[in-house]
This record gives C-alpha cells, structure tokens and sequence, in this order.
C-alpha cells in the first residue's frame, strides 16, 4: 500500500497534480534520496554500455585475427572476457544489493515519513477540533452573556420607561394639584378681599378663646387679661368657662386680693353677659351689689348695650315681674354718670317696644321716690308717642294726663 501511495505520488508530481499522497510525502526529502539510487543506475548504464563495447571490440578483434592469432591466444582471450564478466557481474551484484539495501532504507524512511505525517494530522486535526470547541465554547458563552446583557438592557429600559411615564403622570398631578391650590389661593384672597371684618372677628375670636382658656387653667390671671378681654366683644358661648373661672376664686372675704379678682370678673360680665349675668342664680346677688361701679367702669357703648339687654330680658317675662331687680339697675343708674343720658333711655324705651311694657317700665320708676327724674323721661317719650293716639285704655290716658300735668307745673315753676 505504501508503495502505491508512493506511485501516485510520483505521478502526481510528474504531472503537476495536487493529491492526497502529494500532500503526506515530502519530495525534496525522497529526491535527496533518490540521487544516490539515480547515480547507480547511472554507473550500471555505463557499465553495461562499456561491457557491450568491450564485447563488440573482442569479436571484432576475434574475428579479424583468425588467421593471424593462435589457438592460445584465442583462449586467452576468452578467459580474459570471462574474468572480466565476472568481475563486471559481481561489480553488477554488488551495485544491485546496494540498491536493493537504499531502496530498503528509502522504504523504511518513507514510511516513518508518512507515520509521523499522519500523526501530525491527526494532532493537526485534535488540535484544530480543541481549537473550534473551544471557540464553540466561547461564542456560546459570548452568546449567553449578550442575550442576558440584552434581557438586562430591556428590563433596565422597561424600568426606566415605566418611571418616566410615573414621573409623567406624576408632574401631571402636581400640576393640577398646583392649579388647584392657585385657585384655592386666589379664592382664599378673593374671600379675604370680601370679608375681612369677618376674618378679622374670626381671629379675634380665637384669640379670645385662648385668653378664656387661660383663665379656666388660671383664673387669677384676669388681672391681666382684664382689660383685653373688656375691650373686645366676647360671644355668649364663653360666659361659662368665664363663670366656672370666677367660680374657682376664693372668697371676697378671704383677702382684697381675692375681692378685687371677683369684682373684675363681673365688670367683664355686666359688660358682655348682662343677659346671662344679672339673672344668674350664682352670681345676680353679687353683682346688684356693684351695679353702679360696674356702670362708672363701662363707657357709653357698653352702658347702652349692657342695658339693652337687661331690659329686653324683663320685657320678655314680663315687667312687673322684675320689679325690684329694675329698681336697683336703675336706682344704680341714676347714681351714675349715665343717669341723663337721653340716648340711653331711648334706646331702653325701644327696647320695651310695646305700650304696655312702657307704661309698667314708667310705673315702676314713677313709685319710686329716687327715680321720679328719671320716670320723667320716659313720660316724656310716652307722652310724645300716646298723647293722642287712639285705644289708650282709661288707666293709660290717666297717666298720660298726670304726666301732661306734672310736666306743664314743672314749666311753670321754671318760668
């Protein structure tokens, strides 16, 4: 087999064609080889080219000196051919053994050639096939890594997608939550713009919830709180921390500190509680006692408030049933400062605002010696309004004249 991978070889090359036993044996080696075997065949030539001249030349000779040479010498010659054929066959032998030997050798050569050959293309091929696993390998790995970096890439820009569209919704709620609050703002100023005196009562009265918070907690504190609070209107829904405050004071008769924080305590209520105050079970008793000083310690607005109050609360349940409470208000007030204060007993006098509330009111100051000054005043009023009108019952026109007759003696006396 090797031999005819060698043939084809040869043939191959000899014709310039690329084959399989090309491309295992190596020519410039086996020429190198093949020169020695080349100059024996060479030398074998000539030898035998010389043998057949040699030959030609001795019958040639032979026959020319058959009739001048001898028996002997025709022998001789013969034997001499003879040593040299053999010497040339041996020489022939010899050449051909060691041909035979080289032919051996290149055989051997050869086949060592196309062992290591072959096992050099077949680590070629291992190495080639280690080689493409491993760049399988790689690329799988490489593939692995670029198909989760792209599951990475679109979950990254899922999330970022996802937060830009929260964070679009987001602005479009602050947005709105702006425009609202914009327009609650400028409702909020509009309002303010509209009722400022309302807002401004409104914190005033939370103001003043604080100050009367504060009292409940420390109710000698009105020694401080005295004078904002009696310089402020104060809702009826605070008299009664302010009654459970002043509650919480020690006696008047425990010391004139503790007398002087009571009595501060009803100015403030004759001011802004007169409705509550002077008909309250707790504290009426007390306060008829300081009736004038708590009027001295009112201004005008206060006395005309204060009163109006006081009175619409008698003429409610009834004037004759209030008497002796109205004989000391008023008894108090015509000590006062305010006792010819025509503004204020007009407005009690509208106050009263029915006839019969009027003529009780005129009764009741008219018996009293201290009040008859005052009871000339609202006569007055009465005489102005009822003089002549018609439906006076015959008490009413009674009165009406007595009060015409007193006030015509009093011009007279004046004249």
């Amino acid at each position: 087999m090797v031999w005819e991978w060698v043939v084809y070889a040869i043939r191959g090359k000899l014709h310039g064609v690329e084959t399989e036993a090309t491309k295992f044996i190596n020519f410039e080696d086996l020429g190198t080889k093949m020169k020695d075997t080349n100059r024996f065949r060479k030398s074998l030539k000539n030898t035998t080219f010389i043998i057949f001249v040699l030959s030609t030349a001795i019958t040639t000779k032979a026959f020319c000196g058959v009739n001048n040479s001898t028996e002997n010498s025709d022998i001789d010659l013969e034997v001499a051919m003879k040593d040299e054929q053999v010497k040339t066959y041996e020489s022939l032998i010899s050449e051909i053994h060691n041909l035979k030997k080289d032919l051996k050798e290149t055989k051997k050569e050869i086949n060592e050639k196309f062992v290591y050959q072959m096992q050099c293309n077949k680590e070629a091929i291992n190495s080639v096939n280690t080689s493409i696993s491993g760049a399988t390998l790689a690329l799988t790995i490489v593939g692995i890594i670029l198909v989760a970096i792209g599951v990475l890439l679109g979950f990254y820009i899922t999330l970022v997608e996802r937060k830009v569209r929260d964070l679009t919704n987001e602005n479009k709620s602050i947005l709105e939550t702006h425009l609202k609050i914009k327009d609650d703002v400028e409702k909020l100023d509009s309002h303010i713009k509209r009722n400022m005196a309302q807002l401004y009562d409104d914190l005033k009265k939370e103001e003043t919830k604080v100050y009367v918070q504060r009292l409940v907690e420390v109710p000698k504190d009105i020694a401080n709180l005295a004078d904002i609070l009696t310089s402020r209107d104060i809702p009826i829904e605070f008299f009664p921390e302010l009654k459970e405050a002043y509650k919480a004071l020690p006696p008047q008769s425990e010391s004139l500190e503790a007398g002087r924080y009571r009595v501060m305590y009803q100015i403030l209520f004759f001011q802004h509680f007169s409705a509550s105050a002077l008909f309250d079970e707790d504290l009426q008793n007390e306060m008829e006692i300081n009736y004038g000083e708590f009027m001295e310690a009112s201004f005008e607005n206060d006395i005309r408030k204060t009163s109006r109050e006081f009175i619409a609360v008698c003429a409610t349940d009834g004037i004759l049933n209030y008497r002796e409470k109205i004989k000391k208000y008023f008894i108090a007030l015509g000590k006062s400062r305010y006792a010819e204060y025509k503004e204020l007993h007009r407005e009690i006098y509208r106050t009263l605002s029915t006839k019969e509330n009027r003529f009780n009111l005129y009764s009741i100051l008219h018996s009293e010696e201290t009040l008859k000054e005052i009871a000339k005043i609202y006569g007055q009023l009465m005489l102005a309004d009822y003089k002549d009108a018609s439906g006076n019952t015959e008490s009413e026109e009674k009165v009406l004249q007595d009060i015409a007759k007193e006030s015509e003696q009093e011009g007279g006396a004046q004249e």
